[in-house]
């Protein structure tokens, strides 16, 4: 087992990063190390019936042989003659990742996986895909690691282990950059400093809390006619045979400062915490409190606030431009409901929510802004709620820009696998969208998918999709904050040419049916996604050629078919499945015939492709 780089911080510490490893000179030394790996060897601390937990990440079945691909021939050169592998080279270096026990205690399967993806991204950052030769999981002991082999070759080709594993200070730096790439799981790094490896620690302990063995003292002779020379003899033996007791004695020194240093920081961090959680707890209590007032205040109050007239005989209907709002009477006093959307909640906070397209502190910032302090709706004079009116139409009439979510590469390869994996959507159809910039991870890991204007290509927003399951099983889904719905949509195929465009409900949905009819060759379509069912359809597609066919495609259930019925001059087309995207799977996994073939028609020039 790798046996250098460790990072055993004491055992009060929170669960902390493992990074080792070993160097291997000789084919001999890697042959036995495989056997562990592979478990041709008997390896007691392994759970036979957990061997399906195994299972390798980067090479075939024999470590060995993909080492042996990648050293360089014995007395092979580079261009400018030098070997590129000495007779005391290094061949390869044994390397092992995991987290302390108890943070495998407490992780979810999402949260494993997660850790084996960060630590081989790092992996592959530290040394280079190209010089990974193997790499697996050993998921039958009782702390699951990653171990593996790197061929340490440079830039020339050389056998080179110095430049990754040189120096205790590379070593350190190692510790500190994997730490960091695990660390939003909750793993931390451990003592910096330290080299204790954990097992010989309790080993060096429990040797220093033995009785002290008597030193060994030769008796002197009967006769003994040089008793310096004797005694000389005797003080280099009790040195001797002291120095492993005063070497320890020091570690023990040592190790007890780390200690107590780690311990002093560790409680100055709780009281910290303690400190910051009281804060915390306190401005939650602030806040329950004037949710709880603005949820309460009367809606009509705010719906006048907000710039909405009311109607003249049916007093409980408000109605604002792309606004259709009835207010419940009697039991349902507080309910409201929006017709054009078809969606309704109750209180202030969600009707804020709703017409303003914020979020719960946005809308909580506005209704306090104008309801909150000492006032009450009935201090609210014609002058303030004149200036509301205002405020809202300005807001309306001069939103910002559209700022998309910063990009998160690293995430990307995740986000692709999702696609691919999860939603069965082809690889080059994500890979050129990704190339396009049009989808890309963000640092939650959402696929983010750009909604534009075509007519002046202008981003409008982002339909954002989670492809990390919550606890209860389910992924996140909605649009990024500042998204103006009404105003574009993700499209893929070329807007101005297109013969036929689709509705679709999802960014998700769009490339499954670009999918799927490019394989009946109509590929002269564009497909938009509304990101739901909208109240309001875009300005632009009311603007389309005369002669472009118009489709509804959203889902295949109810409240598919009654958006549909409100779109005039758009034919109805259903999926077979509930949606695109499960018509697209189904033809994947053989359950589905594929679609009959249509004219063939050459590829559109925005259609993604390899």
């Amino acid at each position: 087992m790798p046996g250098k780089g460790h990072n055993n911080p004491p055992a009060d510490v929170g669960p902390y990063a493992i990074y080792r490893h070993a160097k291997i000179s000789d084919m001999a030394t890697l042959g036995l190390s495989a056997r562990h790996m592979t478990r041709a060897a008997d390896t007691p601390n392994a759970d036979p019936g957990r061997a399906d937990q195994n299972r390798v990440l980067v090479g075939g079945v024999d470590p060995v042989a993909d080492v042996a691909a990648l050293i360089p021939e014995p007395g092979s050169r580079d261009a400018r003659g030098k070997l590129r592998r000495r007779s005391n080279s290094v061949l390869a270096i044994e390397v092992l990742l995991t987290a302390s026990p108890e943070w495998w205690a407490d992780a979810s399967a999402t949260q494993r996986e997660d850790w084996i993806e960060s630590s081989m991204a790092w992996l592959e950052a530290e040394y280079g895909r190209a010089n990974i030769a193997h790499m697996r999981i050993h998921g039958d002991e009782q702390t699951p690691h990653l171990t593996g082999y790197i061929v340490p070759l440079d830039d020339n080709g050389h056998l080179n282990a110095r430049r990754w594993i040189g120096g205790a200070q590379r070593c350190s730096k190692q510790q500190t950059d994997y730490a960091r790439a695990v660390e939003h799981l909750g793993i931390q790094r451990g003592i910096e400093g330290s080299t204790a490896i954990h097992e010989k620690v309790k080993r060096h302990y429990g040797q220093i809390m033995q009785d002290p063995q008597p030193l060994e003292i030769e008796e002197p002779g009967r006769f003994n006619l040089r008793p310096g020379k004797w005694a000389e003899k005797q003080a280099e033996r009790i040195n001797e045979q002291a120095a492993p007791l005063v070497a320890r004695a020091k570690t023990a020194a040592t190790d007890r400062t780390l200690r107590k240093r780690a311990e002093a920081q560790a409680t100055k961090e709780r009281g910290r915490a303690e400190r910051a959680d009281k804060r915390a707890e306190e401005a939650l209590t602030r806040q329950k409190a004037l949710a709880g007032r603005m949820r309460a205040l009367p809606l009509p109050d705010v719906l006048d606030a907000l710039g909405f007239e009311q109607d003249a005989r049916e007093r409980a209907r408000w109605r604002a431009d792309g606004f259709n709002i009835t207010l419940g009477q009697g039991e349902k006093a507080g309910k409201w409901f929006d017709h054009l959307a078809e969606h309704g909640r109750g209180g202030a906070i969600d009707l804020v929510q709703h017409v303003m397209g914020t979020d719960f502190k946005g809308a909580l910032a506005w209704l306090s802004d104008r309801f909150g302090g000492e006032a009450t709706t009935a201090d609210l004079t014609a002058q303030l709620r004149r200036q509301a009116v205002a405020q809202v139409k300005a807001a309306q009439a001069e939103r910002e820009p559209f700022t998309p979510p910063p990009a998160a590469e690293e995430h990307w390869p995740h986000v692709a696998r999702y696609l691919v994996n999860e939603r069965g959507l082809p690889a080059r159809y994500v890979a050129h969208l990704h190339e396009t910039g049009e989808v890309y991870a963000d640092a939650r890991r959402n696929a983010v998918f750009l909604c534009k204007d075509p007519e002046t290509n202008t981003i409008t927003g982002a339909e954002l999709k989670g492809t990390v399951s919550r606890p209860d099983g389910s992924r996140f889904s909605g649009m990024a904050p500042g998204s103006r719905k009404d105003s574009g949509g993700f499209i893929i195929g070329r807007w101005s040419k297109a013969a036929t465009v689709y509705l679709v409900e999802s960014a998700i949905d769009a490339i499954s049916l670009m999918r799927l009819r490019q394989m009946t060759g109509d590929t002269n379509i564009a497909v938009m996604s509304t990101a739901g069912t909208k109240r309001d359809l875009p300005p632009f597609l009311t603007r389309l050629r005369e002669a472009v066919r118009r489709v509804c495609g959203y889902d295949n259930d109810a409240q598919g078919d009654k958006s549909a019925q409100k779109l005039t001059g758009w034919e109805r087309e259903r999926p077979a499945g509930k949606d695109w995207n499960d018509d697209l799977r189904a033809l994947a996994d053989g359950t589905k015939e594929a679609p009959p073939a249509a004219n063939a028609a050459p590829e559109d020039d925005n259609t993604p492709r390899p």
